[in-house]
């Protein structure tokens, strides 16, 4: 995932994936689009309570005398054939602190930089629920408590090949049962999540070519993918 997505909280899709999930709409924050390292919205279950907090869109953060800051090793995304490697930074995180990342569209570039070309991804059902991981870390300045957070990253999903031909993220499917389990503290078994880790496109997607994601011009018609 070249990472940038945003949130229309007025639109169809995000009501109704709050819906799904019980959450009221109104703790989702508007975000117009937005890149790695900025301050996003995940959805998270802590003691048995899910809630929208903010994260870094990093899941890897280094103490600095402001406070914690996003690290040199890039980590927006984790690879899903990293999580079971031991002493990799998603490893306990998978166990411990998934997170759902909500996005009524992505936004995926494919090509060398320079020449790249975009896709302005759009589901047609509910929200994106992309499958997350977080951290908590504390300002050692303050004591503030910061979240960091990280998409999960999949094999490339061979309808997946024009828009993205390295990964395609975990789009965990819009049902209730299997979201509330992805979020549960109690869940430390994640073999359960294997079948999850299989490319999977869980609805039909509007693909529409544009410019760059900050500008987001059609370049093209827009296409269908599904699964």
């Amino acid at each position: 995932m070249c990472g940038y997505l945003g949130n229309a909280i007025d639109s169809p899709l995000a009501k109704t994936l709050m819906l799904i999930l019980g959450i009221d709409l109104g703790l989702l924050r508007d975000n117009t689009g937005t890149g790695p390292a900025a301050n996003i919205d995940i959805i998270l279950s802590k003691y048995g309570q899910r809630t929208v907090t903010r994260a870094i869109w990093w899941l890897l953060l280094e103490q600095t005398p402001d406070g914690p800051k996003p690290s040199k090793y890039t980590s927006f995304n984790t690879r899903s054939d990293k999580l079971n490697t031991l002493g990799s930074a998603g490893f306990h995180a998978y166990r411990e602190s998934r997170c759902i990342i909500p996005a009524t569209y992505i936004i995926e570039g494919n090509g060398a930089k320079g020449s790249r070309h975009y896709h302005r991804i759009e589901p047609t059902s509910t929200a994106f629920a992309l499958g997350g991981l977080y951290r908590e870390w504390i300002n050692q300045k303050t004591g503030e408590q910061i979240r960091s957070c990280s998409v999960i990253t999949l094999a490339p999903h061979p309808k997946w090949q024009t828009i993205h031909n390295k990964s395609t993220p975990l789009f965990l499917p819009p049902e209730q049962s299997i979201l509330e389990r992805w979020l549960s503290e109690d869940i430390i078994d994640v073999t359960e999540f294997n079948s999850l880790l299989v490319p999977s496109i869980p609805e039909r997607l509007h693909c529409t070519p544009i410019e760059r994601p900050r500008k987001q011009t059609p370049t093209g018609s827009c296409f269908e993918i599904t699964d």
